[in-house]
């Protein structure tokens, strides 16, 4: 898998006009800035976790960023924590990838056609990431994500599913896993939460 060049290189939501540069940031795009693809992506991808995007605050904040380290909730921090990790390396170690369905930094807090945002990446990256990398899981972080993946139609069935109801199913050759997002704003989904990372945990 090779999608570096073509995700740095990407104007797809600026020439479709849907890109707002005070809510998505276009030039910045963190997969490129702190070298995923050559860094952090195992040699067999066992599970793939699908994101939504990488936050908007912070020039430096990212999943795949360890520097940074910081008191509140992130996805980095939940994450681990739920697998029972301790680092990113064991992260990788454990055949465990990360993406994003959306590529740019996106500030989610003001009126913006994510579905459209979301399309795009989807029709241009997401797709293809998946056929290349072969992960035997799909563990989906929250609904956005979910929504991302079922517009495939072999995930198709995802539209009947919420992501708080433990849905865990072979589907079009892959094990899928919906988990609801692991952040501060989902803390009384705790034991959900707990209870789906719990089935990649024991393999």
């Amino acid at each position: 898998m090779n999608f570096a060049d073509e995700i740095r290189k990407c104007t797809k939501c600026v020439s479709l006009g849907i890109a707002d540069f005070d809510r998505l940031n276009t030039h910045q795009k963190p997969y490129i800035q702190f070298n995923v693809e050559r860094k952090w992506k195992p040699d067999k991808v066992k599970t793939l976790f699908i994101a939504e995007s990488p936050p908007w605050d912070g020039k430096q904040r990212y999943f795949y960023n360890p520097d940074v380290v910081e008191k509140q909730t992130n996805l980095r921090k939940e994450v681990l924590k739920y697998l029972n990790l301790d680092s990113l390396e064991e992260f990788k170690e454990k055949g465990y990838f990360l993406v994003d369905t959306i590529k740019c930094r996106l500030k989610k807090r003001v009126p913006l056609p994510i579905t459209r945002i979301s399309r795009t990446c989807v029709n241009q990256f997401l797709h293809r990431e998946i056929e290349e990398l072969k992960p035997r899981t799909i563990f989906v972080l929250g609904n956005t994500a979910k929504k991302a993946l079922q517009r495939f139609s072999k995930f198709n069935e995802l539209k009947e599913h919420k992501v708080s109801e433990g849905y865990d199913e072979n589907l079009a050759g892959y094990r899928v896993i919906l988990s609801v997002f692991p952040g501060g704003q989902t803390r009384k989904y705790r034991n959900e939460i707990e209870r789906a990372f719990a089935k990649i945990r024991q393999h």
